[in-house]
């Protein structure tokens, strides 16, 4: 049985591990929610930093929190899962292009993926209530803002929509679809 073209398989494969690589990075780095108040403090999902000063040179001291809110443990849960189910889907486009049914595989894996990744991103802002950023559900305090983290992993999920164009062969260049 032919593969898919070189565009919906190259195209599809890249942007699920495109997105794979940035939601590893966004899991991994403390920069979800950044405070500016008497010096910046950077919640992670795993990590939080603090910069202190010491005889006026500033030091950044990490930690891992003993108690992280349970939404953000969940955030971490389901993108962890999203990260796997993605790592799969990638697989599945490359093949695509030496088996076509693989591309079906594929939607339907990033699919899972990109559910997983949804809740995540609507269960996080849930944990801004209480300790440690102080805030309500979905409203930050003052002087307090998302960061780079968390950017990084909405690009991760736009991303994981337009590696489905491509596997739907809604976004083809080059490539005419006639049915």
């Amino acid at each position: 049985m032919p593969g898919e073209s070189a565009t919906t398989s190259v195209g599809t494969a890249t942007c699920f591990l495109s997105a794979v690589i940035l939601s590893i990075v966004a899991l991994a780095t403390p920069s979800w929610i950044v405070q500016n108040f008497q010096g910046q403090a950077r919640f992670g999902l795993f990590v939080n930093c603090i910069d202190q000063r010491y005889a006026g040179e500033v030091k950044t001291v990490c930690s891992t929190p003993d108690q992280l809110p349970p939404q953000w443990r969940a955030t971490a849960a389901l993108l962890i899962l999203a990260i796997m189910f993605m790592l799969v889907a990638t697989v599945f486009g490359a093949l695509s292009y030496m088996r076509a049914p693989h591309l079906s595989h594929s939607k339907w894996i990033a699919f899972g993926g990109s559910i997983f990744h949804s809740l995540a991103s609507l269960i996080f802002p849930l944990g801004f209530e209480g300790e440690p950023i102080g805030g309500r559900a979905f409203k930050l305090p003052d002087q307090t803002a998302v960061g780079y983290s968390y950017a990084v992993f909405v690009v991760a999920l736009v991303l994981i929509f337009f590696g489905q164009l491509f596997a739907l062969k809604i976004i083809c260049p080059g490539h005419l679809h006639h049915d």
